[in-house]
């Protein structure tokens, strides 16, 4: 199926007069490292910008301090906390893996989310690396999970080659989805999002979001749409469609070549006000 405009306006999550910060889901973002502190930054930033209401970055102190100083509205917490999982049982949603690294903390985190109960959990870039030769463990996840991968990515979790998951991208995501019981949103022209039922092509995005950090973006605005109540496969199908028509929409204006991935948070949230009833 063809995600349309239509679709995503369907399933949006609704703004309503009577809330406040709580009615729109807590985020958890475990993200970040000394060399990769921009992508904590573009994570944090995608989540607020699509309507969380409270998004909590857990970082290394390193980041914390470099990060703290500009982007006021979110809330920080050092990673090497000892109740960090005890902390991530409030949240509606939770996003690992953007600038991590494939470190033993990485792992690990990766794996004692997988083993508790709670929100749902988007795994993204290093989370999804650490899962190579243990794919097994998301069969026993006792929480729903969201997996954003790039063909490489996606090619070190099933162990096909990037040749032959670009040959059948529809096929082989949803194979997977099918039989690891989780939603796989498949990176690239044309983003294949599917829980393994139900499939869906994304048809907006162009070469303006190939640029470090676009990927982290996404994966602050699925958690974004995961805390405020959407479906997992509805979060993945609004998130890369608006995640690609912010590219488009910043193209004109910038070009393919120009766009940066900062860029997208705030476009993506006025592409939202062509959403509104």
């Amino acid at each position: 199926m063809l995600t349309d405009k239509a679709y995503v306006k369907a399933h949006l999550p609704r703004r309503t007069a009577e809330s406040n910060k709580g009615t729109y889901g807590r985020v958890l973002l475990l993200a970040g490292s000394g060399d990769m502190r921009g992508a904590a930054a573009l994570a944090t930033l995608g989540a607020l910008r699509l309507g969380a209401g409270l998004v909590t970055l857990a970082s290394t102190r390193e980041v914390i301090d470099a990060l703290s100083s500009s982007i006021y509205e979110a809330l920080w917490l050092d990673r090497s906390t000892p109740d960090l999982l005890e902390r991530s049982d409030k949240m509606q949603s939770i996003g690992i893996g953007c600038g991590m690294g494939q470190t033993a903390e990485t792992k690990q985190l990766v794996s004692a989310l997988l083993d508790r109960e709670g929100a749902p959990l988007v795994i993204d870039a290093d989370g999804i690396n650490v899962l190579r030769g243990r794919a097994y463990l998301l069969k026993e996840a006792k929480r729903k999970v969201i997996l954003t991968p790039h063909p490489l990515e996606f090619s070190r979790l099933c162990g096909l080659s990037v040749a032959e998951i670009q040959g059948d991208r529809e096929g082989t995501a949803k194979a997977f989805a099918q039989e690891y019981g989780v939603t796989l949103l498949l990176k690239g022209h044309r983003t294949v999002i599917t829980d393994g039922e139900n499939t869906f092509v994304n048809p907006t995005g162009s070469s303006a979001l190939a640029k470090g950090g676009s990927g982290d973006v996404l994966c602050g605005m699925l958690c974004a749409l995961l805390a405020q109540g959407c479906a997992p496969l509805d979060a993945a199908v609004i998130a890369a469609y608006l995640h690609g028509e912010a590219g488009e929409l910043l193209a004109k204006e910038y070009s393919e070549y120009g766009v940066l991935a900062s860029d997208l948070p705030s476009a993506a949230a006025k592409l939202l006000c062509t959403y509104a009833d």
